[in-house]
């Protein structure tokens, strides 16, 4: 039997719908398109006939989704790696084209239900695929846990859930309003037929609303849900310590193409200095990653030692990104604390692949005449992510460690609050600043507690227990964040069972729900 083709416009329509969906997230934040996008392709998957459909139109969301919601990529290989406008083009679609296989991956799981009902399957078995989904492409091959619907609802009550789910909860809100828009394209009214003489063609048929009142009962829910979630807000899931601390975080400014620069080393040095000096009255100062864009044993006589004696005289701790060569002779992404009991240091765990590492890297430098790939590898670091600070723990993240809750979540809740040091000038001029720094409000929100984060060029700031930016730089400035932070204690309840929460559920009730719920009459 052959399978009826999707018009064109379907598969169009969708890759259009996924491309939208960098809308909903920052900079521009217009959060209501993350529940109208994947309606699109909801309502587009109920079209399919077979799994090979099913898959197209799911990829071809995905590629539209990373083609401009991870555009940030091609930025870095063409401005910073120095490949060429069709090299750098060439990479970022390979690299779209395969992150976007996992969207097409919940294409193959949703055909699975295929013979459900249309309104079971938009109402529960598509949001609960997608779920899936999002957490087997934030684990597979390291993780890719960019675009996570969830993060484009900070400024939506939808938020306020996620101190006990974690964002893939937030995100499993946000498809289940997607199916409820879906299903009022489904649930028209339509008309039964009572009675019909078989000698007559008169018949008698009554208007059936039972779609209306489904309708009707859907939307008494999403107001249930917005209302429900509101007061979830009013929960104090963590406890405040009595003392606040005055911290402040130095973002430096040096534009990424001159801070590998030899003669660029001593400003940079100098800058950091003099700024640091004008601030010796908070408790904590915090440099961005790689603020000493050099191997911090060349300078530990000349600089960090003097550094660290007007510290402990002014009784501030200090902290700054560095890289820190290991006893192996392998070099790590590390942070380094000079606090009044001596100095301590963290090294990065989760590295960047093809950034800080490129698998079977010797083999590859044949690319050296297209783009500038590392001599070496970083090395991940193996100690302990929480370091000792103004009579405080806090929890250590360089970079996009912080796109990981599992992650954060080794340090709490011992931490009285989280740092994160990074460096998005590799992507200067696109929209991954501002997609990071949202991310990291989602940390803040899911552990209760404050977050502070110092990058090179923005964005910068502080980050309270409920995910509110209130204090930030302006990115691409030379500035310094000085505000009072409040340390906190206590488990959220997302501390208690991690992603494994949301994610055991969601396998737990497709499998369930496969075999429950009924099936529709075959086509």
């Amino acid at each position: 039997m052959n399978t009826q083709k999707l018009s064109l416009w379907f598969y169009l329509s969708n890759f259009v719908a996924g491309a939208s969906l960098v809308f909903a997230f920052a900079p521009l934040g217009y959060y209501p398109i993350a529940w109208v996008a994947p309606a699109l392709l909801f309502y587009s998957l109920l079209q399919a006939k077979d799994k090979k459909q099913h898959f197209l139109l799911a990829w071809c969301y995905g590629i539209g989704m990373f083609i401009t919601g991870a555009s940030w990529i091609f930025y870095s290989m063409h401005f910073y790696a120095h490949a060429s406008i069709p090299v750098a083009a060439t990479f970022t679609l390979i690299f779209v084209l395969i992150i976007a296989l996992s969207i097409g991956l919940f294409g193959l799981l949703t055909a699975l239900f295929h013979h459900h009902t249309k309104l079971s399957r938009l109402l529960f078995f598509y949001p609960f695929s997608w779920v899936l989904i999002e957490w087997f492409r934030g684990w597979f091959l390291t993780g890719f846990p960019w675009l996570y619907l969830g993060n484009s609802q900070i400024e939506t009550s939808l938020v306020n859930i996620a101190p006990i789910t974690g964002v893939l909860g937030v995100s499993l809100l946000v498809v289940l309003l997607s199916g409820a828009l879906s299903s009022l394209f489904i649930l028209n009214k339509s008309q039964k037929m009572l009675w019909r003489d078989q000698s007559s063609p008169h018949h008698v048929t009554i208007e059936d609303n039972s779609g209306r009142k489904v309708q009707f009962i859907i939307g008494i829910s999403v107001l249930l849900l917005f209302i429900g979630t509101h007061f979830i807000e009013q929960i104090q899931w963590t406890q405040p310590t009595k003392k606040t601390l005055t911290v402040s975080l130095i973002q430096g400014n040096i534009p990424q193409e001159k801070k590998w620069l030899p003669e660029n080393k001593q400003p940079t040095l100098d800058l950091y200095q003099k700024l640091t000096q004008e601030h010796w009255d908070s408790d904590l100062i915090i440099w961005p990653e790689t603020a000493i864009p050099d191997v911090l044993r060349h300078h530990m006589d000349d600089f960090i030692l003097p550094l660290q004696q007007q510290a402990q005289q002014h009784q501030t701790d200090l902290l700054f990104g560095a890289f820190y060569q290991n006893e192996q002779g392998k070099l790590e992404n590390s942070v380094l604390a000079l606090t009044r009991q001596g100095r301590d240091i963290y090294s990065k765990q989760h590295l960047v692949p093809f950034s800080e590492y490129i698998p079977l890297l010797g083999y590859l430098g044949w690319l050296n005449r297209w783009m500038q790939l590392p001599s070496d590898n970083l090395s991940a670091g193996t100690t302990k992510n929480t370091l000792q600070l103004t009579d405080n723990i806090a929890q250590l993240s360089i970079c996009y460690e912080d796109a990981f809750s599992r992650e954060i979540l080794k340090g709490l809740p011992q931490a009285h609050f989280l740092i994160n040091i990074s460096n998005d000038g590799w992507f200067t001029g696109s929209i991954e600043p501002y997609q990071h720094m949202e991310i990291a409000q989602m940390r803040a929100i899911e552990t209760g507690r404050y977050l502070l984060r110092a990058t090179n060029t923005g964005v910068s700031g502080i980050v309270n227990t409920k995910g509110k930016l209130i204090a930030t730089a302006t990115p691409y400035q030379t500035e310094v964040i000085t505000h009072n932070i409040q340390p906190h204690t206590g488990k959220t309840p997302f501390m208690r069972w991690g992603d494994w929460g949301i994610v055991l559920s969601s396998l737990l009730l497709l499998l369930l729900g496969y075999f429950i719920i009924k099936k529709q009459q075959p086509e």
